[in-house]
């Protein structure tokens, strides 16, 4: 009997307990549920505030993609440079050269705008833009675009051949010598020639019977050119 009843008790406690304790977790999820929101969302904007961002920009960034910028060449000898893409149509566009405000204008109903005779002078030339709507919402910055504005003529000396001599030693050919900067495409009357990482070149040039000139090209990226022509007489 008396074993009967300390069980019950037991029982009775420990229902007491379990009681107690699904209680307390219910109360918990609720107390989580409703302030643990808006702990999160006061913490997410503490951490906005101090990276420097509102949620008014959060807003902007979200309303308006940046501008996307047509790719330049590598480099240029051009005196101006055009510049195209891709922004909101009707949107207004600021472009920046070499990160200072260039114009503003509006972008086609297509979405597309195009930028002509942009003054360049040498050296690295750098284009980017940002996007503004009708609620002046200003976009992120767009991709920036980059080109090298070279206008200077590569150096080019020929060794060999002397200009306007006679070959006559039965190959009908002459060895063409030289050098010039690196990374420069050489030509010799049209033909590639290898051009080594120190700038020089050998090339052998088939003559034809009686007079040939030979021009000698050395072009950089950019467009520059240098010529050097040779005369050179094949007697067989």
């Amino acid at each position: 009997m008396i074993t009967s009843r300390l069980r019950r008790v037991e029982e009775k406690n420990a229902s007491r307990r379990i009681a107690i304790a699904l209680f307390g977790t219910i109360g918990l999820l609720v107390f989580f549920g409703i302030f643990g929101i808006r702990m999160l969302i006061g913490f997410s904007l503490l951490v906005d505030r101090i990276r420097g961002i509102s949620p008014s920009t959060q807003q902007q960034q979200s309303l308006i993609l940046p501008p996307v910028l047509d790719p330049l060449p590598e480099s240029t000898n051009s005196t101006t440079i055009t510049v195209r893409g891709t922004a909101a149509p009707k949107s207004e566009l600021i472009l920046y050269v070499n990160e200072n405000e260039y114009k503003k204008l509006t972008v086609a109903d297509e979405g597309t705008f195009e930028i002509k005779d942009i003054l360049a002078e040498e050296g690295s030339f750098t284009v980017s833009a940002k996007g503004i709507d009708e609620k002046n919402n200003v976009s992120d910055l767009s991709n920036v675009i980059t080109t090298i504005v070279d206008r200077t003529a590569p150096k080019l000396t020929v060794d060999k051949p002397a200009d306007s001599i006679t070959v006559n030693d039965g190959t009908h050919k002459v060895s063409v010598d030289g050098l010039t900067d690196e990374d420069m495409k050489v030509t010799i009357n049209g033909r590639i020639v290898v051009v080594k990482s120190d700038g020089s070149f050998s090339y052998s040039m088939p003559l034809n019977d009686g007079e040939n000139i030979l021009s000698i090209v050395s072009r950089d990226p950019a467009g520059n050119e240098t010529k050097v022509e040779r005369k050179v007489i094949y007697q067989p």
